[in-house]
């Protein structure tokens, strides 16, 4: 697949080298239509695109290329990490190690317990079971004539279909009907060298059978990992590159999936992640997102309620300072009668860090007593710091009950006056009122090592709050 140096729009396939990649035949046929595809539509995205206005993430400042070889060998797992038992770990698009939760199957194959399986960079490619969602970059497997089948469109994206394309890892969790599995955690690291501009294009997979239950984690980390916490705006470490996952999720009837997804990105690497989920009769999903990032970061969470009595409970928190930006958009398609859903996005900025939410819930024809609410809400403690928000809803039924709303604001004066007439100092005082804020997003989280790595991540951005806001 060639590369060519010149602006990212347009049918040639600028800014992104895949030379080192190897396939053959059928499979190097499929990667080469859907790289096609992905430029016959405009390649990538820029301010120019409306979804993209207020980002400021540019994917055309640089050629990319894949990772080749192994990565350095003194590379040691985030200490955070070590409270997970079972999962996948991969490094530079290579898989570390998989371990089956429960004593389950692990490596592929279909089996009577939990299955978790791999692939990785000269490994297995995705099994047929897995290919049955988004092969082609669709956010969620065609529903026919089915329900909620004229919103599959919805869930296209572009950056899907060249994830589809250039996967180079990723892993799969089967959990069959009735099973209670433990957390699994799906960790994906990069090292590479300074300007090499490497990207990752991981691909992960969750189905759940009918009346299961499961925890998991999806966690990307680059560069030398903040261990001690950079608050969204310490260096980071030398790598430098795109990452730009994937994730799909099946929640069958009636089963129950609380996921969670951390971008720890250092600052010179963009990411661009996605999470599509599709919920079954009575399926319930709680699903958190937090950007601990230094860089600049793009995350989608979607979600398709395509059977009747679905709920869905979307949250999300970004802590950044320094030059961290990151956009949180969502969206959540209700397809089906009675289905409710829940969406709470909160923003911690300090000194010139950038934060743009973007959400949508679309209510389909016929999908009556759907109650669907949604809410952003952004601290300001610096008057460089800079959000953009807007919530929206998209009704075709009636008989619904749907609410948005965004709040922007700074620390509230009165209440630090309230805390320093009890003797408390004033930054004491500030982050009292910070934690309670954060707070409320960071209990939702259904792990406790994913909870004290963002109350870390929080406490470091101590020394950043003492600018005075406008």
């Amino acid at each position: 697949m060639p590369s060519e140096s010149g602006p990212g729009r347009g049918a040639e396939p600028h800014y992104l080298d895949c030379a080192g990649r190897t396939a053959a035949g059928a499979e190097e046929a499929r990667r080469r239509r859907l790289v096609g595809e992905f430029f016959a539509r405009g390649g990538f995205p820029t301010a120019a695109d409306e979804d993209w206005r207020h980002s400021g993430l540019d994917l055309t400042r640089a050629l990319y290329r894949p990772f080749e070889g192994a990565p350095p060998a003194n590379g040691t797992p985030p200490g955070w990490t070590e409270g997970f038992a079972d999962g996948v770990r991969l490094r530079n698009g290579l898989v570390e190690s998989v371990s089956a939760p429960l004593g389950g199957k692990a490596g592929g194959g279909a089996g009577g317990g939990v299955n978790l399986g791999a692939f990785g960079r000269g490994g297995a490619a995705l099994s047929p079971a897995a290919r049955r969602f988004g092969e082609d970059g669709a956010g969620a497997e065609s529903g026919g004539n089915g329900p909620g089948a004229d919103a599959e469109g919805a869930l296209a994206h572009p950056l899907e279909t060249l994830n589809a394309a250039l996967s180079d890892c990723g892993a799969r969790l089967e959990v069959p009907a009735g099973a209670d599995c433990p957390p699994v955690l799906l960790h994906s690291s990069r090292s590479g060298e300074p300007g090499a501009e490497r990207m990752l294009h991981p691909r992960f997979f969750v189905e759940l059978g009918a009346g299961s239950r499961a925890v998991v984690i999806e966690a990307h980390e680059g560069g030398e990992a903040h261990e001690g916490g950079s608050g969204g705006g310490g260096a980071g470490g030398g790598d430098s590159g795109w990452t730009n996952p994937s994730a799909f999720c099946r929640i069958g009837e009636n089963a129950e999936l609380h996921y969670l997804r951390l971008d720890r990105e250092p600052e010179r690497v963009a990411h661009t992640g996605r999470v599509t989920f599709e919920l079954g009769r009575d399926a319930r999903l709680r699903c958190t997102v937090f950007s601990l990032g230094a860089g600049r970061s793009r995350t989608e969470a979607r979600a398709l309620l395509r059977s009747e009595g679905a709920d869905a409970e979307l949250n999300g928190l970004f802590l950044g300072a320094g030059s961290a930006a990151a956009d949180h958009h969502t969206l959540v398609v209700h397809a089906a009668p009675r289905g409710s859903s829940r969406q709470l996005f909160k923003s911690v900025l300090a000194e010139g860090a950038r934060a743009v939410f973007d959400g949508k819930v679309v209510v389909t024809p016929g999908a009556v007593g759907t109650d669907a609410a949604q809410a952003n809400r952004t601290l300001l403690l610096s008057r460089r710091a800079e959000t953009h928000t807007r919530p929206r809803l998209e009704i075709n039924a009636d008989d619904v009950k749907c609410a948005h709303g965004a709040a922007i604001g700074r620390l509230d004066e009165d209440a630090l006056f309230y805390l320093r007439s009890r003797g408390l100092g004033a930054m004491d005082s500030r982050e009292i009122l910070i934690r309670a804020f954060a707070g409320e997003v960071i209990e939702r989280a259904g792990a406790a090592p994913v909870r004290a790595l963002a109350e870390a991540e929080l406490a470091a951005m101590r020394p950043r709050w003492s600018e005075a806001p406008a």
